[in-house]
């Protein structure tokens, strides 16, 4: 097959009529909501692309037009190939698909000559860049029995590898997972994309710094297998394990490249073949990703299963041109704030526990992911369980303890060197005495209960009975 980079290029003038004829066959309705590109190249007669659910043919040597009818979704979702000859740039046949030039060529250059729902870029604005490298989790939260398996595929676009990476950071820095239990298959084994150069893909776009996740391998269908079985040698009835699946999907599956799917099947075999373990957490965003949920919860081998999707079997999820709105909506009610550091909308913590639960961050990206495509999709077993399933565990009473002693020695010690500072301020020594109060009330507590203790282990003195 001849790649790119070798196809002649065609003269300007020969480009202008293919737009004109192009363009003039669209309705006035159909104009306000179809994307038209082209590729700036004449594909030889015989040119097959590789469209994951499909080949297509090039009939004659020819001008190749992309109409997109659903600008703004994740593909796979219905879209057309035209072929128009390089000479009077007239309509020679077109072809029915579900997917764009550069998953068959992820070096194919489209020009974009009719978008009308495409928003002008813009670096989105930064509001309060995070300090990924001194953000520490809670000591209780560092259970080194949390594993995490992030995917996305080979044929996958920017939003999706940003996707990742955001997936990765709140893993890594919020929730406290070891990083050697983050296992990242991306790409090609690399943080590329079909869409963007390796200059595009040197920083994250959420802080502008350089991508962190560590990757595992490429999105292969064996990796994601390897991965799953080394995981579930590692398990035990205590272990959660997180996935989350970030890329294009079609009617038949999660796609792993341009020819190959990963169908809800093979995905259910896969979790059938690991050994029984505590939790599993499945997110998946792509296209039709619903299709996954009951193969998830049947073949699970956890005692506790939670699934959530972006959209049901028969559906299409959203895009954008920076992160996929369900998932970047998901991983922010994990975060506390948005990719971009801005405050939440709402507070995704509804029981005021200080923890999300995955139930919670679904009810949180169902409320605020406005993407007209997205349908979000939620299920678990046994049922109602997500309500007490999380990423972090609780703390002890000791580890509570532990930390207050510590924040107290800090503030005594700096004390110390400074100083006699003045009183506080009415409502910061009330706040203070509340702090206080709690304290005495919980040593108190500690104290009773240590006596009632005390009381059952003591040896009872048997009475003497009246002459």
């Amino acid at each position: 097959m001849t790649s790119y980079d070798r196809l002649e290029i065609p003269p300007e003038r020969v480009l202008e009529r293919v737009r004109a004829e192009a363009f003039a066959a669209l309705t006035p309705r159909t104009a306000a909501a179809t994307h038209l590109s082209l590729v700036p190249r004449i594909h030889p007669k015989g040119h097959v692309l590789h469209l994951v659910d499909r080949q297509i043919r090039v009939p004659a040597d020819s001008v190749m037009v992309f109409v997109d009818t659903m600008p703004g979704a994740n593909f796979g979702h219905p879209c057309r190939y035209q072929f128009h000859s390089p000479s009077t740039g007239e309509l020679i046949e077109s072809a029915e698909a579900m997917f764009p030039p550069e998953v068959a060529d992820p070096q194919t250059v489209l020009e974009h000559f009719h978008a009308p729902l495409t928003p002008a870029f813009a670096r989105p604005l930064v509001y309060e860049p995070i300090d990924w490298a001194r953000v520490h989790p809670w000591p209780w939260w560092l259970d080194d029995n949390r594993y995490a398996l992030l995917f996305t595929s080979q044929i996958s676009n920017r939003r999706h590898v940003e996707d990742l990476e955001f997936a990765y950071r709140i893993l890594r820095h919020r929730l406290g997972f070891p990083a050697s239990h983050i296992h990242v298959l991306c790409y090609d084994g690399t943080t590329g994309a079909t869409d963007a150069t390796a200059a595009d893909m040197a920083t994250w776009v959420g802080d502008g710094t350089a991508y962190q996740m560590q990757l595992n391998g490429a999105a292969t269908k064996a990796n994601l297998q390897s991965t799953l079985t080394s995981l579930s040698n590692q398990m035990n009835s205590d272990s959660l394990l997180f996935v989350h699946t970030n890329n294009h999907g079609s009617t038949s599956g999660l796609c792993i490249d341009n020819s190959t799917v990963l169908t809800p099947n093979e995905w259910g075999t896969m979790l059938g073949g690991m050994k029984k373990f505590g939790t599993l957490v499945v997110t998946m965003e792509q296209c039709y990703s619903g299709a996954f949920s009951q193969p998830t919860l049947t073949q699970s081998q956890a005692s506790r299963t939670s699934f959530a999707s972006a959209v049901p079997a028969n559906k299409v999820s959203a895009g954008a041109t920076h992160f996929d709105p369900w998932a970047q909506v998901w991983f922010e009610s994990l975060n506390g704030a948005t990719a971009y550091g801005a405050s939440l909308p709402a507070n995704p913590d509804a029981d005021a526990n200080g923890r999300t639960s995955v139930r919670e961050a679904f009810d949180y990206s169902d409320a605020n992911d406005h993407a007209s495509y997205d349908d979000p999709q939620y299920a678990d077993s046994p049922s109602g369980c997500g309500s007490s399933i999380y990423l972090t565990k609780p703390p002890s009473l000791l580890d509570i303890i532990r930390e207050l002693g510590k924040s107290l020695k800090l503030v005594e010690k700096q004390l110390v060197k400074k100083p006699p500072l003045p009183d506080p301020a009415p409502d910061w020594a009330s706040e203070l005495m509340g702090s206080l109060s709690a304290v005495e009330s919980l040593a108190a507590r500690l104290q009773v209960e240590a006596v009632a203790e005390r009381e059952i282990r003591l040896p009872r003195t048997p009475r003497r009975s009246k002459a």
